[in-house]
């Protein structure tokens, strides 16, 4: 028996050197992608488990996958017992009912040995360029089942003993637009696991399996007692909170309610999301390890930051999400627009505890936007498929503006900035501008985060697909007297005769060369009255840009003149 607290600073430091490891395999997986999408990513989700499916450490980015991974590996044993693996074996997944998110969003595994039998498990997800389905990318704004979103996988060795399998490379390439993509994709998967299992080898080596694992057995412990530690912080009680999405895309003129209850109980915590509505026919589901990720993102949010995210951490969790409802939908319920969902849950819990931590009071975020195009290039000859997503800005915070033109973290921060240049040399298409709106961040005592503006001209005809996840048409709203921010819009042919505004969902819709897709991301909304906002704030606004000197006027109350 190895003593489990003989050095606390040597458990610092394979804490650390545990956390490299993620990170590592995480970069290079996003920089051996073929996808721009993928490739610019500083790094992509990846997680290491133990022998027994325990979360050990993950990448500090990747927030939408970070409970994915782990109610995956369970599903793979199902159909691969790790008694049946080998060395160089790495297994791939992507259905949304065995831990999956949405097809496009593909998890590979790679099981990591020492004496001839798998101790460890890397496992890796990003969203691939082409798996089929309705629309390019596997995004179809109108989709009503899972099928339309493109090939589902299950459990199926990409790689046996160190070769490719080349009955699924073949079945890959089959189902995709872009053949000579998505291969390279999931291959990128496996390099990040190969990477993670050099360096898991050489922690192994230096301290031995047997100390190795005692001192994982401490971190576990330690995230457990930080956990229960700030949970015992929040009031016991009950809290209710609810959020409203205004539609699938498929029932237009329907709204949803995601519905919490949260009960706190000395050091543990219960999300409770009956009364949460039933499963959407349109695609706004949110399987179970989605939404899992968006409660534990959550409560994260009330808890010290530093708390590692590893098996500990969710020892502490109860979490119900009733089957058959948004947070938790049937097969095979469509989900690719499930982050109108998810994020619905996190302002619910929000709002719930809002009543308890005045100072952790946020307002709404705006919500994902998403556009996909395909066609042929200028050659004619070969075909293109192109994914540009723009993550929700940050509402207001208790103390803070929202970030201006930055995402809520759990969508990966600039994580998922891409560079404009690069597109432009893969597909053919020239952007146009990449800017701040004005006035399109909620006014209040905190303002919200400023919305973007993102317009791109298309060089040759093809079909586009324009997802507002929600937000469009109720913008994120603000929070104890702020005001909403600016909701989202799409506009083809921006001020020309024959300009055309798309709405918020829109599947396989025809443009011709030359055409314009102009993408306003919504700003997220305001917190308090902002006639209390700070004048010399108002004024750094209007001088720098983000407000108006209308707004400062009509919306805070103060008269600025603005000199040349």
């Amino acid at each position: 028996m190895v003593d489990r607290t003989d050095d606390p600073v040597l458990v610092e430091v394979v804490r650390n050197a545990l956390a490299m490891v993620a990170e590592e395999a995480g970069i290079a997986a996003a920089r051996s992608a073929s996808s721009p999408f993928v490739s610019q990513a500083s790094a992509i989700a990846c997680a290491i488990f133990d022998a027994e499916g325990r979360l050990v450490v993950q990448t500090a980015g990747g927030m939408l996958h970070v409970s994915a991974l782990q109610v995956m590996l369970p599903e793979i044993w199902k159909s691969h017992p790790p008694e049946s693996l080998r060395e160089g074996d790495a297994i791939i997944l992507n259905d949304p009912f065995r831990g999956g998110i949405h097809p496009t969003d593909v998890g590979a595994f790679r099981p990591i040995f020492h004496d001839g039998k798998p101790v460890f498990y890397c496992g890796a997800m990003m969203i691939v360029s082409d798996l089929g389905g309705l629309s390019a990318g596997g995004l179809p704004a109108n989709a009503t089942e899972t099928f339309h979103e493109g090939i589902v996988l299950p459990p199926l060795k990409f790689f046996a003993q160190g070769a490719r399998v080349a009955e699924v490379e073949t079945l890959l390439q089959a189902n995709s637009r872009t053949p000579q993509r998505i291969v390279g994709d999931i291959e990128a998967l496996v390099i990040g696991g190969n990477i993670a299992a050099a360096r898991m080898a050489v922690l192994i080596e230096r301290y031995g399996m047997a100390r190795l694992g005692a001192i994982i057995d401490d971190l576990f412990d330690h995230a457990e007692r930080m956990t229960r530690h700030g949970i015992a912080a929040i009031p016991d009680g009950t809290y209710r909170g609810a959020y409203a999405i205004e539609e699938d895309g498929v029932e237009t003129g329907r709204d949803f309610r995601v519905e919490v209850t949260v009960t706190v109980d000395g050091d543990r915590c219960r999300f409770d999301f009956t009364g949460t509505s039933p499963q959407a026919r349109g695609a706004i589901n949110s399987s179970y390890s989605q939404s899992l990720s968006g409660a534990v993102f959550a409560l994260r949010c009330y808890l010290d930051p530093e708390i590692p995210l590893n098996e500990g951490f969710y020892r502490c969790l109860d979490i119900e999400l009733p089957v058959g409802t948004l947070v938790n939908p049937r097969h095979p319920a469509a989900c690719n627009l499930r982050m109108a969902t998810v994020q619905a849950m996190i302002d619910a819990i929000s709002r719930a505890l809002s009543g308890a931590y005045p100072d952790h009071a946020a307002a709404a975020a705006g919500l994902v936007s998403t556009v996909t195009a395909h066609g042929k290039q200028l050659d004619g000859a070969t075909s293109w498929s192109f994914l540009d997503v723009f993550f929700g800005i940050g509402g207001a915070r208790a103390g803070a503006d929202g970030a201006d033109g930055s995402p809520f973290i759990i969508y990966g921060a600039s994580n998922y900035d891409r560079n404009i240049e690069s597109y432009e040399l893969e597909f053919p298409m020239v952007y146009q501008e990449y800017r701040l709106l004005q006035d399109s961040g909620g006014p209040g005592r905190w303002r919200g985060g400023c919305g973007l503006v993102k317009t791109v001209t298309f060089e040759v005809d093809a079909e586009i697909t324009v997802r507002g996840t929600d937000r469009y048409i109720v913008p994120p709203q603000g929070a104890d007297g702020g005001m909403a921010g600016q909701p989202g819009a799409w506009m083809l042919n921006r001020g020309r005769p024959d300009e055309a505004h798309l709405p918020p969902k829109k599947t396989n819709h025809r443009i011709r060369a030359g055409d314009t897709l102009t993408m306003v991301v919504a700003g997220g909304g305001g917190l308090g009255d902002p006639r209390e906002r700070d004048r010399d704030l108002v004024r750094r606004d209007v001088e720098e840009g983000y407000v108006s000197p209308r707004s400062a006027r009509d919306d805070y109350g103060l008269d600025i003149e603005v000199t040349a």
